[in-house]
């Protein structure tokens, strides 16, 4: 019951600031899950397990799978803001705010120029354009986004020039992105021991994401708690991230981006023992119309976290180098929408500690989603999950490194 006061408390505040809002829009999930894991150890992350999926044998059964509330006001013709909240049932927190950013978009007949200032996501990918950042073809995100959902987040300023194709009588629209950023330090802390896994659960603004408490934790990593709070400021080092769109009429469109943290990976808050680990990556991500009714979409990540350093003073306490990759292919016909979709992940583990403190995982997963509009506004759905995946971590308790699990979803939705 307890849980459920701040659901009450949170719906009331969005309903307090809706009510003379220019547009509010939400997005309820009722679903039944459904999980094969039946080891102790293969319990979701989110309790402390070393499962990749958000659901297991001690939380399926019927749920609120997601309660998104978006809210956006216009403050003029060109500026705007965006306020995004959600609710989960499951997490360290059960309410909080994922995005609260001032979008400004001048009128311009030529090149335009565009910003969002606060906290929000970056346009890595194509696929979370839903509300509140979630997507509308599968109920679990890639390992890509779902990385991206519980670590990544921009609290500063983003600035954009783009060069309309319309605007200058060409198919090809262009656009460049810059941002600079800070409270961001922490991330790649669940990458590393955890791995890569499959979800769509968001890390609330100020939250803590639980982990398993690793055996290494108690010796060489003594100083690292079993969790991470991914939004904070440590070093006092400013981030950013650069990327390029290109479109080409309304059937393609690729985007490229480098991020980079810029954390002092020396850096920690003590007693807490929350490092700075400096991370960056290259995302690639496209996106093809083959018509109204079919698409594809993909994305590639490559980079390296790394944290800490060794007591000889000559390695990383972690280094990890990262990559996945997703395509999904989603065709709607009719009130039905198909989507699969494929994910490949890889982590290594480049440290001073291979064997105390592996950090090496890779794995492959299937994600199948069938959903039926039953109204313009009510839609049902059906999921299935087939993840394969090794994490060398497991084996400190003696576990098998590499492990299966099969999760599904019936999932009825309200949009609102």
């Amino acid at each position: 019951m307890i849980k459920h006061r701040g659901l009450i408390s949170f719906l009331l505040i969005l309903f307090c600031c809706s009510a003379n809002s220019n547009e509010f829009n939400g997005l309820l999930q009722v679903g039944l899950s459904y999980s094969d894991t039946d080891k102790p150890w293969l319990v979701s992350w989110l309790r402390n397990g070393t499962g990749v999926t958000r659901f297991d044998s001690e939380n399926d059964g019927l749920d609120i799978n997601l309660l998104a509330l978006e809210y956006t006001t216009d403050f003029s013709d060109s500026t705007s803001i965006q306020l995004s909240g959600i609710y989960y049932p499951d997490g360290e927190e059960r309410f909080g705010i994922t995005e609260a950013f001032v979008d400004i978009n001048p009128i311009a007949e030529g090149w335009k120029n565009s910003g969002r200032i606060g906290l929000f996501y970056p346009s890595f990918s194509f696929e979370n354009p839903d509300t509140a950042w979630n997507s509308p073809y599968t109920y679990s995100f890639s390992a890509i986004n779902t990385w991206v959902a519980e670590e990544l987040r921009i609290l500063g300023g983003e600035w954009s020039l783009t060069r309309p194709g319309k605007a200058f009588r060409s198919p090809h629209t262009f656009k460049f992105v810059a941002s600079l950023y800070t409270a961001n330090d922490p991330i790649g802390t669940i990458l590393s021991w955890r791995g890569w896994g499959l979800s769509q659960r968001q890390t609330f603004w100020g939250e803590r994401v639980e982990f398993a408490d690793y055996p290494s934790l108690d010796t060489v990593l003594s100083f690292q708690p079993p969790w991470v709070e991914p939004f904070e400021e440590i070093d006092d080092n400013i981030g950013y991230y650069v990327g390029t769109h290109w479109r080409y009429k309304t059937n393609s469109e690729l985007r490229v981006y480098f991020y980079d943290n810029n954390a002092d990976e020396t850096e920690r808050i003590s007693p807490q023992g929350q490092y700075a680990w400096e991370t960056n990556f290259v995302s690639i991500a496209w996106q093809y119309r083959f018509n109204k009714h079919t698409r594809i979409l993909t994305q590639y990540m490559n980079g390296e976290t790394v944290m800490g350093w060794s007591e000889t003073g000559d390695d990383y306490v972690v280094q990890a180098p990262f990559n996945a990759f997703y395509l999904l292919a989603s065709h709607k016909q009719g009130e039905h929408r198909f989507s699969i979709r494929y994910d490949k992940f890889k982590v290594e583990d480049e440290d001073a500690y291979p064997l105390s403190d592996p950090n090496n995982s890779d794995g492959d997963a299937w994600t199948i989603n069938w959903r039926y509009n039953l109204t313009a506004q009510t839609q049902f759905g059906i999921e299935s999950l087939w993840v394969d995946s090794t994490n060398q971590s497991r084996t400190l308790w003696n576990w098998p490194a590499r492990e299966k699990q099969h999760q599904m979803q019936a999932i009825l939705q309200y949009r609102f």
